[in-house]
């Protein structure tokens, strides 16, 4: 398969699932930083990817989805990977916390087709004292 398009959406358009626990949210031009509100906690946070899911009249599918983030001592412990109301990705069990801006790569197994549109949720751990990640954008590879 081919590569058909790739897609991005900047970090500021990030969504938080639970805002009342953070205690900061810092949105730039360059980027949204998350700051924890001083106890252990995780969040889920999500990307809204803009989605070509006909192009030609062929249906696109998913090849790899992409975050791009650095953390202060917060860590990501997953990604997952939607379309519509399906999950049709997850890399669990991580333990991600680089302090330079890093790309994490998922590839998404039998690359499905896409139907309704797809979004990137993405876990972090935000431990006690002031902890943080910031996003500067996300992205799929899609294939025809």
């Amino acid at each position: 398969m081919a590569l058909a398009h790739a897609m991005w959406t900047h970090g500021h358009g990030l969504q938080i699932e639970y805002p009342e626990r953070l205690s900061k949210v810092e949105r730039k031009g360059f980027s949204v930083r998350l700051t924890s509100i001083g106890a252990a906690q995780s969040n889920w946070l999500h990307f809204a990817i803009p989605t070509p899911v006909i192009v030609d009249d062929n249906r696109l599918r998913v090849g790899s989805v992409l975050v791009r983030f650095k953390c202060g001592q917060a860590s990501v412990k997953a990604v997952h990977v939607y379309d519509g109301e399906n999950k049709i990705a997850a890399k669990d069990n991580l333990n991600l916390s680089p302090k330079q801006w890093h790309v994490e790569k998922l590839e998404v197994p039998g690359s499905p087709q896409i139907l309704w549109g797809l979004g990137i949720s993405i876990l972090v751990d935000f431990g006690p004292d002031d902890r943080w990640v910031e996003f500067s954008s996300a992205g799929c590879d899609f294939l025809s």
